[in-house]
Protein backbone atom coordinates (compact mmCIF):
# COMPACT_ATOMS: atom_id res chain seq x y z
CA UNK A 1 0.00 0.00 0.00
CA UNK A 2 1.17 3.55 -0.60
CA UNK A 3 1.90 4.94 2.81
CA UNK A 4 1.10 8.41 4.05
CA UNK A 5 4.81 8.85 4.74
CA UNK A 6 5.70 8.07 1.11
CA UNK A 7 3.09 10.56 -0.10
CA UNK A 8 4.36 13.20 2.35
CA UNK A 9 7.93 12.69 1.13
CA UNK A 10 6.81 13.17 -2.46
CA UNK A 11 4.89 16.33 -1.60
CA UNK A 12 7.85 17.65 0.41
CA UNK A 13 10.09 17.12 -2.65
CA UNK A 14 7.57 18.95 -4.82
CA UNK A 15 7.63 21.87 -2.37
CA UNK A 16 11.43 22.00 -2.37
CA UNK A 17 11.49 21.91 -6.17
CA UNK A 18 8.95 24.75 -6.31
CA UNK A 19 11.26 26.78 -4.05
CA UNK A 20 14.07 26.28 -6.56
CA UNK A 21 16.01 23.85 -4.40
CA UNK A 22 17.79 20.89 -5.92
CA UNK A 23 16.36 17.53 -4.96
CA UNK A 24 17.54 14.00 -5.56
CA UNK A 25 15.68 11.13 -7.20
CA UNK A 26 13.07 13.27 -8.87
CA UNK A 27 9.96 11.35 -9.84
CA UNK A 28 8.52 14.31 -11.66
CA UNK A 29 9.57 16.52 -14.54
CA UNK A 30 8.24 19.57 -16.35
CA UNK A 31 8.06 19.66 -20.14
CA UNK A 32 8.70 22.71 -22.32
CA UNK A 33 5.02 23.67 -22.29
CA UNK A 34 4.90 23.63 -18.47
CA UNK A 35 3.00 20.35 -18.05
CA UNK A 36 4.11 18.41 -14.96
CA UNK A 37 4.56 14.65 -15.17
CA UNK A 38 4.95 12.35 -12.17
CA UNK A 39 5.78 8.65 -12.38
CA UNK A 40 4.41 6.48 -9.61
CA UNK A 41 6.82 3.75 -8.54
CA UNK A 42 7.11 0.84 -6.17
CA UNK A 43 10.82 0.99 -5.47
CA UNK A 44 12.26 1.48 -8.94
CA UNK A 45 9.38 -0.37 -10.60
CA UNK A 46 6.75 1.82 -12.35
CA UNK A 47 3.34 1.39 -10.72
CA UNK A 48 0.53 1.12 -13.26
CA UNK A 49 -2.57 3.20 -12.57
CA UNK A 50 -4.22 1.78 -15.68
CA UNK A 51 -2.96 -0.66 -18.31
CA UNK A 52 0.19 0.96 -19.70
CA UNK A 53 -0.15 4.14 -17.61
CA UNK A 54 2.19 4.84 -14.70
CA UNK A 55 2.56 8.60 -15.09
CA UNK A 56 0.32 11.39 -13.87
CA UNK A 57 0.03 14.62 -15.85
CA UNK A 58 -0.84 17.88 -14.12
CA UNK A 59 -1.10 21.49 -15.17
CA UNK A 60 0.07 22.85 -11.78
CA UNK A 61 1.87 21.53 -8.73
CA UNK A 62 -1.33 22.04 -6.72
CA UNK A 63 -3.12 19.79 -9.24
CA UNK A 64 -0.35 17.19 -8.87
CA UNK A 65 -0.66 17.22 -5.07
CA UNK A 66 -4.44 16.80 -5.41
CA UNK A 67 -3.94 13.81 -7.73
CA UNK A 68 -1.51 12.24 -5.24
CA UNK A 69 -4.10 12.71 -2.49
CA UNK A 70 -6.70 10.95 -4.67
CA UNK A 71 -4.33 8.06 -5.33
CA UNK A 72 -3.64 7.72 -1.62
CA UNK A 73 -7.39 7.50 -0.95
CA UNK A 74 -7.75 4.84 -3.65
CA UNK A 75 -4.77 2.89 -2.29
CA UNK A 76 -6.03 2.97 1.31
CA UNK A 77 -9.37 1.60 0.08
CA UNK A 78 -7.53 -1.31 -1.60
CA UNK A 79 -8.01 -0.01 -5.12
CA UNK A 80 -4.32 -0.39 -5.98
CA UNK A 81 -3.67 -3.78 -4.43
CA UNK A 82 -3.41 -5.54 -7.79
CA UNK A 83 -0.98 -2.97 -9.20
CA UNK A 84 1.11 -3.03 -6.02
CA UNK A 85 1.21 -6.83 -6.06
CA UNK A 86 2.33 -6.88 -9.71
CA UNK A 87 5.06 -4.33 -8.98
CA UNK A 88 6.23 -6.24 -5.89
CA UNK A 89 6.40 -9.47 -7.92
CA UNK A 90 8.45 -7.70 -10.61
CA UNK A 91 10.86 -6.37 -7.97
CA UNK A 92 11.25 -9.86 -6.43
CA UNK A 93 11.84 -11.32 -9.90
CA UNK A 94 14.54 -8.73 -10.61
CA UNK A 95 16.28 -9.54 -7.31
CA UNK A 96 16.14 -13.27 -8.05
CA UNK A 97 17.53 -12.76 -11.58
CA UNK A 98 20.39 -10.66 -10.22
CA UNK A 99 21.12 -13.23 -7.51
CA UNK A 100 21.08 -16.07 -10.05
CA UNK A 101 23.37 -14.13 -12.39
CA UNK A 102 25.82 -13.45 -9.57
CA UNK A 103 25.80 -17.14 -8.66
CA UNK A 104 26.48 -18.06 -12.29
CA UNK A 105 23.08 -19.63 -12.86
CA UNK A 106 21.76 -17.19 -15.45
Amino acid sequence: MLSGNCRNTQITKIGLFREGKRISREQFWVDGAGAIFFQLRYGRQPLELEKGKSTLKASTFDDLVEQLDQIKTIAVAGGMDEALSAAANAVRSNFKAAKDKKAGRG
